[in-house]
């Protein structure tokens, strides 16, 4: 299936997709400003998927306008048009993250991963944009999205928890405010740790050294060990699994240490590259409940949204973004983002299920009931 296909033969199954509240929803967000040239939530969504999924220019979304039939806009008329729609987008992207989350054939153990992305502005050579998003790993699918500036960092306290769901975290989010709020919520977490950045006591009060605890491992030894952690003046049991690199893994991640210090101008922390042979993973949950060996093998999974992120880059070039102007980047961002889920799901989900290749009705449970009402 080809990116423009969404905009031109696909366009019937893309718009039986869409919530139900397409054009209610497009008056909620003030998404119209004017209606010439673009008479319907329908008409404004292709012009985004024009511009942003498709990745036309501006005078070429206009111009395309003008092939279906919409009559003659000019590129500045485009450009105000998804600028207004820029919050309209996101909320389509929710609304459709939400009608194919958690709530459908979720086991009884929900597993969700989270990462991040970042993304750079034309001229730019920092972080303009960070995507935040989550993946159901029993599902494969989507199922949380988004989009900050560039202070909006990684922490766990930005994504809703629902209780009795695992987490599956990177570094990046091991802070004790996040996995605090995590275990208020009655959820769990699996979450790679730094060895220094997460300061670990024993049941009874006393630090843990954690590279020296580590070290005390023989080669093929998993280390399981009962810890604790402070927030807020709480303790939150915890376990610690501590996990031998091989000697291959292990020679990288001290080239890397050293590449980044001789970067920086620095030498590297001595006690970091004691660090570097080791992993080192922290969870709630109990032996009884995740093994430790099964344990890391769970956050292994955690790979499956980097490989759904490089998915995102390389197939519909998410990290390059064309805008400079911070409305229209939400939009081509947001645009970019559906366009790739609804790609998704017409692949995967809708013309694996219907020979015609769309729903009839909005649910199975519906069409259900209607045959029921026939008999």
């Amino acid at each position: 299936m080809g990116s423009c296909d969404l905009i031109g033969s696909d366009w019937p199954y893309v718009v039986d997709l869409m919530p139900a509240d397409l054009e209610q929803s497009a008056a909620e967000q003030l998404a119209f400003r004017r209606r010439r040239g673009v008479a319907s939530a329908s008409d404004l969504l292709r012009l985004a998927l024009c511009y942003g999924f498709c990745d036309l220019s501006l005078r070429q979304t206009a111009m395309q306008a003008t092939l279906l039939g919409w009559g003659e806009l000019s590129d500045v008329a485009v450009l105000n048009r998804l600028r207004h729609a820029a919050d309209w987008l996101g909320y389509l992207v929710l609304r459709y993250l939400a009608d194919r989350g958690l709530t459908r054939d979720v086991p009884a153990w929900p597993v969700r991963v989270l990462d991040a992305t970042t993304i750079t502005a034309p001229g730019s050579r920092g972080t303009d944009w960070r995507l935040h998003l989550g993946l159901d790993l029993a599902h494969l699918a989507l199922t949380s999205a988004e989009l900050t500036g560039a202070e909006g960092g990684e922490t766990l306290t930005r994504h809703a928890v629902a209780p009795g769901e695992i987490l599956l975290a990177d570094r990046g989010y091991a802070h004790r405010a996040g996995v605090a709020s995590v275990l208020d919520r009655q959820a769990h977490v699996v979450v790679r740790l730094n060895w220094q950045n997460f300061p670990l006591t024993t049941r009874s009060g006393r630090a843990l050294d954690l590279v020296a605890i580590a070290e005390g491992l023989a080669p093929d030894e998993i280390g399981d060990y009962d810890a604790q952690f402070r927030h807020s003046a709480r303790d939150y049991p915890v376990r610690l699994l501590i996990l031998r690199k091989s000697p291959a893994a292990a020679l990288q991640a001290q080239r890397h240490l050293r590449h980044e210090a001789t970067r920086k101008s620095r030498q590297p922390d001595p006690r970091s590259l004691r660090a570097t042979p080791f992993v080192y993973v922290l969870t709630d949950l109990p032996r009884t409940q995740l093994p430790a060996a099964q344990g890391l093998e769970l956050y292994r999974l955690r790979w499956q949204i980097e490989i759904a992120f490089k998915r995102l880059k390389s197939l519909v070039h998410l990290d390059r973004l064309r805008a400079k102007d911070r409305a229209l980047a939400r939009a081509y961002l947001y645009a970019k983002l559906l366009g790739a889920l609804i790609v998704d799901d017409l692949s995967r989900g809708a013309l694996a299920f219907f020979p015609w290749g769309y729903r009839l009705f909005p649910t199975a449970h519906q069409s259900l009931a209607l045959a029921a009402d026939d008999d």
